[in-house]
């Protein structure tokens, strides 16, 4: 593995249990927020292991599109979708109150438990 690969692994892992601390305090949006982050880093470890550049956006469809990762599955891409469709909203948040609501913890749950299942499928193509 290319020493930047596991720069940007390590970062991964870091927002990744960054993200389960959080959640496991309560913090839904930065629980998002770091989930995101997670699978942007992992993904640009990815790029940088094919000796690309990783592109400085944080969108992560456009990101694993750059891959030559086959076949990326629905499932997967719906996942980013939606977590490229919340970053924004917990990372500027013009109404807290509101994006909190949309956030309950079961929801937060369930969205963390497909960025792990996401980050292991990825994290496969590092190996």
């Amino acid at each position: 593995m290319k020493p930047e690969t596991e720069n940007w692994l390590k970062i991964a892992n870091d927002e990744l249990r960054a993200a389960s601390i959080l959640f496991k305090e309560g913090a839904y949006l930065k629980t998002v927020e770091h989930s995101h982050a997670a699978l942007e880093k992992l993904i640009k470890a990815l790029i940088a292991e094919q000796d690309k550049n990783p592109p400085r956006i944080h969108n992560l469809l456009k990101l694993v599109s750059t891959t030559l990762i086959e076949n990326v599955d629905d499932d997967i891409k719906t996942t980013l979708k939606e977590l490229d469709r919340l970053y924004i909203s917990v990372r500027y948040p013009d109404d807290i109150d509101y994006i909190q609501n949309l956030l309950p913890e079961v929801k937060v749950n369930e969205i963390f438990k497909k960025v792990k299942e996401v980050y292991k499928l990825l994290e496969n193509n590092l190996k």
